[in-house]
């Protein structure tokens, strides 16, 4: 969506529509700060990851978005995430799946508990720790599969990282072949 830059939008609300124009007018022009709370201590990760816009996600990752921000809930942008694509960009940029919100629950944990996005869910427990409920209900080797996953997902982004290259194709393998119960 193209956006006059002379409008009153702000970035919060740009952020949450995908108005990349505006919100590049507003950081590059502006000097806004992209991690900047609103009233309500939203971010405009927050909202670009809500409302489920990877292009704006990625603009603002790039400009020094925190991926770990919270707001007033102790909530990060993974928190909000409503398709498991925005949830891997988050995890893939640093987002900690681990990370507990004011109420002491992770994001796989909050998801479960309202019964929403099945596809997080399923990407988030390849990725993340085991929900307090679930593994204390599991064996040894279910805990065992899931740090093995977090160690070849550390490695994949390791050796991004020191390659230069993008991590996105490996991690989305790994995730798939997880989910249908594939050895790597």
């Amino acid at each position: 969506m193209v956006s006059d830059p002379s409008n009153d939008k702000n970035i919060w609300l740009s952020s949450s529509e995908g108005d990349l124009d505006r919100v590049q007018y507003l950081v590059e022009r502006c000097g806004v700060d992209v991690n900047a709370l609103d009233e309500n201590s939203y971010s405009t990760l927050h909202a670009a990851a809500s409302y489920s816009h990877p292009e704006l996600l990625r603009y603002l990752i790039q400009k020094g978005g925190n991926v770990n921000i919270v707001d007033d809930d102790n909530e990060t942008p993974l928190f909000v995430a409503e398709d498991a694509d925005i949830a891997r960009l988050l995890v893939e940029h640093g987002a900690d799946a681990a990370h507990r919100n004011s109420q002491g629950q992770t994001a796989l944990e909050r998801l479960i508990e309202d019964d929403e996005h099945e596809e997080v869910q399923e990407y988030l427990r390849v990725v993340g720790p085991a929900p307090a409920e679930v593994s204390a209900d599991n064996n040894d080797s279910t805990a065992l599969e899931e740090t093995e996953t977090g160690r070849q997902i550390a490695e994949i982004m390791e050796q991004a990282q020191r390659d230069g290259t993008d991590p996105e194709e490996r991690l989305r393998e790994l995730v798939t072949r997880s989910l249908m119960g594939q050895q790597p």
